[in-house]
C-alpha cells in the first residue's frame, strides 16, 4: 500500500517540474537568440516577438504584439510575392527573402525561414542580409562584367590548371586555335599539344615560372599563308587564393599586328625623313663644292696663271741680277697653279661631266698613288654605267675617295686593293689596305667614316669596316639597286 502511494505519487511531481523547466529554458533561448524571432497566428497576427526583432525592426514589444506582420514588410514586395500562410498550414516550411520596412522607413533585406507549431501557430526566424546582398550583387555584377570582357573582348583566354590542361576558354580562343594552330580546342586537352615540338621547350619553360607566382609577358609572331605575319602579346597569369598557393595559370593572347606594322610605317617614315635631310645637307655641300672647285679654277687659278706671265715676261739678266729670287717666286706659283688644280679636280667630280665613274675613280687613284706612292690595285666592272642612277655614283666616288684619303692619312700603308663589281641587283664595293689597322670595338671621333655611313644610309646599304691593330682594313659597302 505505501509502496502504491509512493509510486503514484513521484510521478506527479516528476511531471510538473520538467514542464516548468522546459518552459523557462524555451522563454531563455527565445529572448537570448542573435536571430531576429516572431510568432504568429494564421492571419498574420504578433503572439510573441524576441528583442532582437524589435531591435531589427525599431519596434518596442508592446507595438507589435498590437500589430500585424504586414507593417514589417513592403507592399510592392507582398504584393509580388504574398505570404504563404497556405503553405504554412500544410505543414511546408517557407523559406525566402524579402524587403522590409524599418519603423524609420529605412528599407533593408531579410532571410527568413517560418514554419508551423504543433500549437497552430507560425514561428519564423530571421535575419538581416542586406550587407551580404550588396556584397552578392557587386559579386554578380564583376561575374557579368568579367563575362563579358572574357566572351567578347579580341584577346584570347585560356585558363589552365597545374598540368597545364585547359579548363576554360573564351570564344576568341576557338578561332585562334582553329586558324592559328590548326585544332579544336578541347576541355582537359594538354594544351602544349597544339603546338609544334620545336616550340614547347620556351612555351613550357614559360608556363613553369607563371607556376611559381611570377607574371610572364612577351611577344611573337606566327606566319600565314602567303608569308604573311601576324604579331601577339603574350601575358601569362598564375591562378592562385594568395601569393603562394598557385593552382593554375591564364594566359591572354593580344593581336598586335597592326600596332607592330604602324610602329614600323613610323619608323620607316621617321629614316626616310632622315634620308631626306641628309640627302638636302649632302646636295647643297656638293654644290656648295662644286661652286668653290670652279671658282679656284676658273678664277684664282687664272689670276695665278696671268701673275707667272708677267713675271715670266719681265725676267731678264738684269733683274735676275737684281732679284735673285725670282725664279724661285715663278716656281712657286707654278706649284700653287697645279695644287689649285688638284684640289679644284677634288671638288669637282669630273665624271659628273664625263659621265662614266669607273674613269673618274681611275682618274682619282692615278693621282693619289702619284701622289703617295701607294700601290693600288683596282677591279671595276659595273656593267652599263647609264643603269647607275647619278646620286648613287656620286656617292660610290665619294666614298672611295674619303676612304683612300682616310688611308693615305692616317693607315701608312704600302698597297690598296680596290673592288667596284655588280652582282645582278647588288653593287658591292671592297677597299682593303695593308695598313697598321685599328681597334674597331673603340668609338672614335673620325668624320670620315661618319660621312660614308651617312651617304650609304641614303640608299639603304649596308657598311662593314673589319680591322685590328697590324692587320689593315678592310671596306665593304653594298648597294641594293632595283
Amino acid at each position: 500500500m505505501n509502496n502504491k502511494n509512493i509510486s503514484h505519487e513521484k510521478p506527479v511531481a516528476a511531471n510538473q517540474q520538467p514542464a516548468n523547466n522546459c518552459n523557462d529554458n524555451y522563454h531563455t533561448l527565445f529572448e537570448q537568440a542573435t536571430d531576429a524571432i516572431m510568432v504568429t497566428d494564421f492571419n498574420g497576427n504578433f503572439i510573441d516577438v524576441n528583442s532582437s526583432l524589435c531591435t531589427m525592426f525599431g519596434y518596442t514589444k508592446e507595438e507589435l504584439l498590437q500589430s500585424n506582420v504586414t507593417v514589417l514588410f513592403d507592399p510592392e514586395n507582398i504584393r509580388m510575392q504574398p505570404l504563404r500562410f497556405d503553405l504554412l498550414a500544410a505543414g511546408e516550411n517557407v523559406f525566402n527573402e524579402r524587403k522590409m520596412i524599418h519603423k524609420d522607413g529605412r528599407v533593408f533585406f531579410v532571410e527568413s525561414n517560418a514554419k508551423k507549431l504543433i500549437d497552430n501557430r507560425v514561428m519564423a526566424i530571421a535575419r538581416d542580409v542586406t550587407e551580404r546582398k550588396k556584397d552578392r550583387e557587386v559579386l554578380q555584377k564583376s561575374e557579368a562584367n568579367l563575362h563579358t570582357i572574357f566572351n567578347t573582348t579580341d584577346t584570347i583566354y585560356v585558363l589552365m590548371d597545374e598540368e597545364l590542361r585547359i579548363i576554360s576558354y573564351n570564344p576568341r580562343a576557338v578561332a585562334f586555335a582553329k586558324n592559328e594552330l590548326g585544332h579544336s580546342i578541347e576541355i582537359s586537352k594538354y594544351f602544349l599539344d597544339y603546338f609544334p615540338p620545336e616550340k614547347q621547350p620556351a612555351l613550357l619553360s614559360y608556363m613553369k615560372e607563371v607556376l611559381t607566382g611570377k607574371h610572364v609577358n612577351y611577344e611573337v609572331s606566327y606566319s600565314q599563308p602567303g608569308n604573311l605575319f601576324h604579331w601577339y602579346q603574350v601575358k601569362m597569369f598564375p591562378i592562385s587564393k594568395d601569393d603562394n598557393n598557385v593552382y593554375g595559370l591564364m594566359m591572354a593572347v593580344t593581336d598586335i599586328t597592326e600596332k607592330i606594322l604602324l610602329e614600323q610605317k613610323l619608323a620607316d617614315e621617321r629614316i626616310k625623313k632622315q634620308q631626306e635631310i641628309a640627302d638636302a645637307i649632302i646636295t647643297a655641300a656638293e654644290n656648295e663644292r662644286h661652286e668653290i672647285g670652279r671658282e679656284l679654277h676658273d678664277n684664282v687659278n687664272q689670276l695665278l696663271a696671268c701673275s707667272r706671265l708677267y713675271i715670266k715676261m719681265s725676267i731678264t739678266t738684269e733683274t735676275k741680277r737684281k732679284h735673285p729670287n725670282i725664279d724661285e717666286a715663278d716656281n712657286l706659283i707654278g706649284q700653287a697653279i697645279d695644287e689649285i688644280r688638284n684640289l679644284s679636280h677634288s671638288l669637282i667630280v669630273p665624271f659628273i661631266e664625263a659621265n662614266k665613274l669607273s674613269e673618274a675613280i681611275n682618274y682619282l687613284t692615278e693621282k693619289i698613288s702619284a701622289g703617295s706612292k701607294i700601290s693600288i690595285e683596282k677591279e671595276i666592272t659595273v656593267g652599263d654605267e647609264n643603269t647607275i642612277p647619278d646620286k648613287l655614283k656620286l656617292t660610290i666616288y665619294r666614298i672611295v675617295q674619303e676612304q683612300l684619303y682616310n688611308i693615305v692619312k692616317h693607315a701608312k700603308a704600302s698597297t690598296i686593293i680596290l673592288k667596284l663589281v655588280r652582282h645582278s641587283e647588288k653593287i658591292l664595293l671592297t677597299i682593303k689596305d695593308d695598313g697598321k689597322g685599328f681597334d674597331t670595338s673603340i668609338k672614335t671621333n673620325g668624320i670620315g667614316l661618319i660621312n660614308i655611313k651617312t651617304r650609304v644610309s641614303l640608299f639603304n646599304g649596308e657598311v662593314n669596316i673589319n680591322s685590328s691593330p697590324g692587320n689593315g682594313c678592310e671596306l665593304r659597302v653594298s648597294f641594293l639597286q632595283k
